[in-house]
């Protein structure tokens, strides 16, 4: 009956006035130990390819932002085809994922997908003190847990963690209405070569908790 109430509330509010509400509000945040802060200087570009061919490219980025006087990460991907798969299968997407700085979970995240003609679109707004969880597309709403993280930000979120080789960590992930307990599993130290350069890596699995997620 509660987060009924707050659906009926939530149609009489602008999506405006409700993101203005959740990035103004600090009352609830977290202060935590990080091992490392995010490259906000940081320009991730990955190559697709299906089988050999060359299909595409996305690109990662991540920088620091203020929203309604909030201080946040803001991530944001795009992945696109090239022309020549253009003619069979297009893909044009592209994610916003809103960090708040201090405590690292998510606050709001957007997408923008369209792929072989397939259109989807998500604006999602995490309310911390509620504890809730609003699709404004949607005008749905739902309870999640506090601090929880959306698809893109749980990947920087874990890389602010001081990873061990044996070690599991849980992030909860929100994800088409759903959040869902991801465990991450430490597997190995590697060194990963692209074009004439070498990277320190490490290899990791991520699995959804079945044992908590049903």
């Amino acid at each position: 009956m509660h987060i009924i109430n707050l659906i009926f509330v939530v149609s009489f509010i602008s999506a405006n006035e409700l993101e203005m509400q959740i990035f103004s509000d600090t009352e609830v945040v977290r202060n935590i130990d990080v091992v490392r802060q995010l490259p906000t200087q940081e320009r991730l570009k990955f190559r697709i390819q299906w089988e050999f061919v060359p299909a595409g490219e996305s690109i990662m980025t991540c920088q620091e932002s203020v929203v309604n006087n909030r201080k946040v990460y803001h991530i944001n991907t795009n992945t696109t085809s090239n022309s020549s798969i253009d003619v069979v299968y297009k893909v044009r997407n592209q994610t916003d994922s809103y960090m708040d700085y201090t405590g690292l979970y998510s606050l709001k995240f957007t997408k923008d997908q369209n792929e072989g003609g397939s259109l989807s679109k998500e604006y999602v707004l995490f309310d911390n003190k509620s504890g809730l969880w609003h699709s404004i597309l949607e005008n749905k709403s739902g309870p999640m847990p506090v601090f929880v993280q959306d698809v893109v930000s749980s990947l920087y979120y874990l890389r602010t963690k001081e990873l061990k080789v044996g070690e599991k960590y849980s992030i909860d992930v929100f994800a088409g209405k759903v959040t869902y307990p991801m465990i991450i599993s430490v597997l190995k130290k590697e060194q990963v070569k692209v074009k004439d350069k070498t990277f320190d890596c490490i290899k990791v699995e991520p699995k959804v908790d079945e044992e908590k997620f049903s």
